[in-house]
């Protein structure tokens, strides 16, 4: 009953377990929501301690994902997929998972998360069709990490706009703390933007990679991110960044990132709030890689690929402003407004909670 419990609790529709002992994998899928569409997820792959901690995991992925697709106009439910491992066991191992997704027949889909890369994604699609968001050479429209990459910067962009009256990011402090395939990507772009920057990640190459490209850049360690004065904290790493514990000692005035569960619950989103620090939804930004899957199966073109992200700037805008005219925290707007479309197509307001 344990199990029909955190379902009732998170709104999940479904769990669905898979394992296949010749390749050491274990996986879950959680889908919470198909009002919308087809669930859709990121694969993500990490050694866990304990079913729990897949569960919670995959739990707050599929819950974060509904939000997503209900902001960025997408015909997806929200759905994730946790595999427990290493994720070097290579083409067994994916192509394994891939026969498993194929039995779904279209409940789920998958893109790139944590843990996975397009070569991963490239196995599982020998085995399945339900997997978007790929790169051009492996039958996809665009590179899917530069495409969130943007997406995340005219997210950013907008936030400038609210927090600093200009959308221009040229002298604006950055820390973008992780540097792994969203935020090598969202560096570049910032440099492009003529930001000043402050990079963080616990792995010294990637930090050394990007110091060589660009020696402009400043090195943060990863425990001094928090104390760290600037104007805006792009987070793209993993763990929850700001907490209730944390929230005093940021020196920054907004924090707008592509991380997942960058804050841990709607009460962090209102502590923030209060102490005048604007958090702009992740779920809301880093949405590119979840419509181009969504163009992907649609079979639009490239263009209208690029014209639909470059929409995350006036959406984002519109929630900000919203947020600040109803006094309340921008997370709590996205709640409302995703809560708003689902109900407009159907009673399920009561499932959506973060």
């Amino acid at each position: 009953m344990e199990t029909f419990e955190l379902m009732h609790g998170a709104g999940l529709e479904q769990i669905i377990f898979f394992r296949e002992d010749s390749v050491d994998l274990k996986a879950v899928v959680a889908i919470h929501n198909t009002l919308l569409g087809p669930a859709i997820g990121g694969i993500r792959v990490m050694d866990y301690p304990d079913q729990e901690s897949m569960l919670k995991d995959a739990t707050e992925l599929a819950r974060e994902m509904t939000l997503r697709t209900g902001l960025s106009d997408c015909d997806f439910g929200g759905g994730s997929a946790i595999l427990c491992g290493n994720s070097r066991k290579g083409e067994a191992y994916f192509r394994a998972f891939g026969r498993f997704i194929n039995r779904l027949a279209g409940q789920f889909y998958a893109i790139m998360e944590v843990g996975t890369d397009s070569k991963d994604l490239k196995h599982i699609k020998r085995e399945t069709n339900y997997v978007l968001a790929l790169p051009e050479a492996f039958g996809g429209i665009a590179d899917p990490t530069s495409i969130t990459a943007q997406g995340l910067l005219h997210g950013i962009r907008a936030t400038a706009k609210i927090v600093f009256g200009q959308s221009s990011l040229e002298n604006v402090t950055c820390l973008v703390q992780g540097a792994g395939r969203i935020g090598s990507n969202i560096v570049e772009l910032l440099v492009q933007a003529k930001a000043k920057l402050l990079v963080s990640d616990k792995n010294y190459d990637r930090i050394k990679n990007i110091q060589d490209r660009y020696p402009e850049v400043s090195m943060v360690r990863p425990e001094e991110v928090v104390d760290t004065k600037c104007d805006l904290i792009v987070p793209c790493a993993l763990g929850n960044l700001v907490n209730s514990q944390t929230v005093e000692r940021l020196k920054c005035r907004a924090i707008a990132g592509g991380a997942s569960n960058i804050i841990p619950d709607m009460e962090t989103g209102e502590l923030l709030h209060k102490h005048n620090i604007l958090y702009t939804p992740h779920f809301l930004i880093d949405s590119g890689e979840v419509i181009q899957a969504d163009y992907e199966l649609k079979k639009r073109s490239r263009t209208l690929l690029q014209s639909a992200i470059g929409e995350i700037y006036g959406r984002t805008l519109e929630l900000l402003e919203s947020a600040r005219e109803n006094r309340e925290p921008p997370v709590k707007t996205a709640l409302r407004l995703a809560t708003e479309r689902f109900a407009n197509i159907g009673s399920i307001g009561r499932r959506i909670s973060i």
